[in-house]
């Protein structure tokens, strides 16, 4: 394992390959006969790295998925052989095509687009149908001109219908069985040979029919994918940094900007090589524990840009260099995402690219 060297800032994420490994075959065992993951890697595996872990998942994944051109050509360049599929729209079909990306269209304006390079060349795609998420996706209402404009391209193929869920996390939403049901009777204007409708709520829920791939991501990072909060495998990303600065204050003293935090007592205040350029969010001022020797810290005072303080007076042994996890062990993304009024996806999105991923 890569250790940070004499010099360097002492902030990184340890990614856990061996986790994520055990992630992937978690899901893949239950699924139904002949069902398929499609591994969704897009945003830089929300902000784990998409090439070390699509590496590491492309002998058992039967697509990953991308939401960015650019995205699937990073994976085609790394050495990442398997079918990819890039959710889209993308503007550039012709080279989508170069790099044997397969396009998610989303409507029959990006169809169009798509119709025109078919007319010299061979393309297969897999066509979004909008079963009530109201975003991407082909409407009922459009399904005519749809199949109209297939049926005049003969070198168009459709591999696979798919749609997205709203809301799969929550079990007592209907409209999870509504989209299903919608997404039957538009199979019966257009189909094709495979399905995929399944996230990973929906995946943990077991709503997949045998044959159906599945588009999971955040199950194969370890993150909680369903409200009640029974799905979580094992977390794959830890972010840890040090001790950089150790200080005994008296009672009374402000610390950080807009002075928010007075010490209560005399305090032993440490500052950590981090902050929300990093993408520890500034709403945690004063909103969130860190882990010293195994214990909770809690941060005083504003995140800064570069630093943030925390208040270490009840761990008498911590020490200038010791380990500070900022996200990993007891500290979920869930629980920082619960404190900022967001989702975890966003607690692992927002980990900036200046601090450094280590894989082990």
């Amino acid at each position: 394992m890569f250790t940070s060297g004499k010099g360097l800032r002492p902030t990184w994420a340890e990614i856990d390959l061996g986790a994520f490994s055990r992630n992937v075959d978690a899901v893949i065992g239950r699924l139904p006969h002949g069902s398929r993951l499609i591994a969704v890697l897009k945003a830089d595996a929300y902000g784990h790295g998409a090439v070390p872990l699509a590496k590491k998942c492309s002998d058992r994944a039967a697509m990953i998925a991308v939401a960015l051109l650019e995205e699937a050509i990073e994976l085609r360049t790394a050495g990442i052989d398997i079918p990819l599929l890039v959710f889209g729209p993308v503007s550039d079909v012709a080279l989508a095509l170069d790099h044997r990306v397969t396009l998610g269209v989303v409507g029959p304006e990006e169809l169009e687009a798509v119709c025109r390079v078919a007319r010299d060349r061979d393309v297969a795609i897999h066509l979004k149908f909008d079963t009530g998420m109201g975003r991407m996706g082909v409407t009922e209402s459009e399904l005519p001109r749809v199949v109209e404009m297939i049926r005049s391209t003969p070198r168009l193929r459709i591999d696979a219908v798919y749609t997205h869920f709203a809301n799969a996390s929550n079990a007592d939403d209907p409209l999870t069985d509504k989209q299903i049901a919608k997404f039957a009777e538009m199979t019966k204007v257009l189909n094709a040979p495979l399905h995929h409708l399944a996230n990973s709520p929906a995946t943990m829920r077991g709503l997949v029919s045998a044959g159906d791939y599945v588009r999971v991501g955040l199950l194969l990072l370890g993150g909680e994918a369903l409200d009640a909060g029974q799905s979580k495998l094992e977390p794959v990303l830890r972010w840890r940094t040090e001790i950089m600065r150790l200080k005994d204050l008296p009672a009374g003293h402000s610390i950080g900007y807009g002075t928010t935090f007075h010490t209560k007592r005399p305090s032993r205040i440490a500052t950590l090589a981090v902050g929300y350029a990093d993408g520890y969010d500034r709403l945690l001022s004063n909103n969130a524990d860190v882990l010293v020797r195994g214990r909770r810290a809690p941060v005083v005072g504003r995140v800064s840009m570069d630093l943030l303080t925390v208040d270490v007076t009840d761990i008498p042994d911590a020490r200038y260099g010791d380990e500070v996890v900022l996200l990993g062990g007891e500290i979920t993304a869930e629980e920082l995402a619960q404190r900022t009024g967001t989702i975890s996806y966003e607690v692992f999105c927002r980990i900036s690219k200046r601090v450094p991923r280590v894989y082990r």
